[in-house]
Protein backbone atom coordinates (compact mmCIF):
# COMPACT_ATOMS: atom_id res chain seq x y z
CA UNK A 1 0.00 0.00 0.00
CA UNK A 2 2.84 2.42 0.03
CA UNK A 3 2.62 3.17 3.58
CA UNK A 4 6.09 2.92 4.69
CA UNK A 5 8.22 5.97 3.66
CA UNK A 6 10.80 8.32 5.43
CA UNK A 7 7.92 9.24 7.70
CA UNK A 8 7.07 6.19 9.52
CA UNK A 9 9.25 5.22 11.98
CA UNK A 10 9.76 2.17 14.38
CA UNK A 11 10.55 2.43 17.74
CA UNK A 12 12.16 -0.44 19.37
CA UNK A 13 12.20 -1.58 23.03
CA UNK A 14 9.44 -1.44 26.03
CA UNK A 15 6.48 1.24 25.69
CA UNK A 16 7.70 3.00 29.10
CA UNK A 17 11.70 3.39 27.73
CA UNK A 18 10.41 4.31 24.09
CA UNK A 19 7.40 6.52 24.72
CA UNK A 20 8.22 9.08 26.78
CA UNK A 21 11.06 10.22 24.13
CA UNK A 22 8.74 9.41 20.92
CA UNK A 23 10.07 11.69 18.35
CA UNK A 24 6.81 13.36 17.28
CA UNK A 25 4.19 15.63 18.69
CA UNK A 26 0.51 15.02 17.28
CA UNK A 27 -0.63 11.78 15.88
CA UNK A 28 -3.85 11.27 13.49
CA UNK A 29 -4.08 7.64 14.79
CA UNK A 30 -2.77 5.75 17.40
CA UNK A 31 -3.11 1.70 17.32
CA UNK A 32 -2.42 -0.01 20.67
CA UNK A 33 -1.17 -3.51 21.04
CA UNK A 34 -0.43 -3.84 24.68
CA UNK A 35 -2.51 -6.57 26.10
CA UNK A 36 -1.46 -5.99 29.51
CA UNK A 37 -3.02 -2.89 32.05
CA UNK A 38 0.72 -1.38 32.36
CA UNK A 39 1.80 -1.01 28.73
CA UNK A 40 -1.91 -0.13 27.58
CA UNK A 41 -1.95 2.46 30.43
CA UNK A 42 1.72 3.69 29.60
CA UNK A 43 0.77 3.43 25.97
CA UNK A 44 -2.22 6.02 26.50
CA UNK A 45 -0.57 8.32 28.85
CA UNK A 46 1.91 8.90 26.60
CA UNK A 47 0.39 8.76 23.19
CA UNK A 48 -3.36 10.02 24.04
CA UNK A 49 -2.06 13.67 24.73
CA UNK A 50 -0.60 13.51 21.31
CA UNK A 51 -3.55 12.63 19.42
CA UNK A 52 -5.27 15.40 17.19
CA UNK A 53 -8.89 16.18 18.11
CA UNK A 54 -10.65 14.05 15.25
CA UNK A 55 -8.04 11.11 15.55
CA UNK A 56 -8.55 7.92 16.05
CA UNK A 57 -7.91 5.50 19.30
CA UNK A 58 -7.65 2.16 18.04
CA UNK A 59 -7.59 -0.32 21.00
CA UNK A 60 -6.56 -4.32 19.66
CA UNK A 61 -6.82 -6.03 23.20
CA UNK A 62 -10.03 -4.75 24.78
CA UNK A 63 -11.05 -8.27 25.26
CA UNK A 64 -8.14 -8.93 27.67
CA UNK A 65 -9.03 -7.76 31.09
CA UNK A 66 -5.85 -6.10 31.62
CA UNK A 67 -6.03 -3.55 28.52
CA UNK A 68 -10.37 -3.53 28.87
CA UNK A 69 -9.52 -1.96 32.63
CA UNK A 70 -6.71 0.23 31.77
CA UNK A 71 -9.18 1.84 28.92
CA UNK A 72 -12.21 1.99 30.95
CA UNK A 73 -9.88 3.63 34.11
CA UNK A 74 -7.65 6.00 31.97
CA UNK A 75 -10.82 6.83 30.12
CA UNK A 76 -12.76 7.93 33.33
CA UNK A 77 -9.60 9.69 34.44
CA UNK A 78 -9.31 12.20 31.31
CA UNK A 79 -13.07 12.14 31.67
CA UNK A 80 -13.31 10.81 27.74
CA UNK A 81 -16.93 10.41 26.81
CA UNK A 82 -16.31 9.55 23.02
CA UNK A 83 -18.28 6.55 22.25
CA UNK A 84 -16.40 3.18 22.16
CA UNK A 85 -17.21 1.08 18.85
CA UNK A 86 -16.61 -2.68 18.45
CA UNK A 87 -14.42 -3.45 15.53
CA UNK A 88 -14.36 -7.46 16.31
CA UNK A 89 -14.20 -9.29 19.59
CA UNK A 90 -11.82 -7.99 20.56
CA UNK A 91 -11.20 -4.47 18.80
CA UNK A 92 -12.18 -1.54 19.77
CA UNK A 93 -12.23 2.62 18.45
CA UNK A 94 -13.21 6.07 19.60
CA UNK A 95 -12.65 9.49 17.79
CA UNK A 96 -10.90 11.95 20.02
CA UNK A 97 -13.67 14.94 20.64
Amino acid sequence: MGLLDDQVVFLKGWFKDTLPRAPFDTLAVMRLDGDLYGSTMESLENLYPKLTRGGFCVIDDYAMPGCKSAVDDYRATQAIASKIIEIDWTGRYWQKE
